[in-house]
């Protein structure tokens, strides 16, 4: 299991920086992104889950990713009697499982592309595929209430922009 560190390329906050990455959203670097290997038990998984409030681990192998294992597959686990001793590469999808955007997609295509694969989690990957990090549903919906509450004008019915009245 490991925590990645901050290394060059990615803010103190751990997101990406960098033009290749700004237009989709919030993107969180692969460096700093909860990361667990496949012999990670099941038990030790939901504790990282859990001890760090977060909804997915990225599951790597010699340091790229090969899986993602989530809150709704712990759930699954649970409902389906999977022991806590199990391996999480037993549980999660490999490779073939794992979504990709590319960096370069705006917000309104990365929300289409998780409507589309019923997903919640992405990797972002660059022109190249090279793993860039890690969008969730979440930080697209982050970015529309930001939007919201910096844009007062609400688009009606009739297709034109009307100020939202104040309280």
């Amino acid at each position: 299991m490991s925590r990645g560190v901050n290394p060059g390329g990615s803010r103190e906050d751990g997101l990406v920086s960098g033009t290749e990455t700004q237009s989709c959203c919030r993107v969180l670097s692969l460096e700093v992104v909860l990361k667990c290997q496949a012999s990670t038990t099941v038990r030790e998984a939901l504790d990282l889950l859990v001890d760090w409030h977060v909804s997915c681990l990225v599951i790597v192998l010699d340091d790229k990713p090969t899986g993602i294992v989530t809150k709704t597959d712990m759930g699954r686990c649970y409902l389906n009697g999977i022991s806590l001793d199990s391996e999480v590469g037993d549980i999660a999808p490999r490779t073939a499982g794992i979504k990709k955007i590319k960096s370069t997609e705006d917000r309104d295509a990365a929300a289409k592309f998780f409507e589309r694969n019923k997903v919640h989690h992405a990797l972002v990957v660059d022109e190249g595929d090279g793993e860039v990090g890690l969008i969730s549903a979440l930080d697209i919906v982050t970015e529309v209430a930001k939007d919201a509450r910096a844009w007062p004008w609400n688009r009606h019915e009739d297709g034109k922009c009307h100020p939202i009245a104040s309280r």
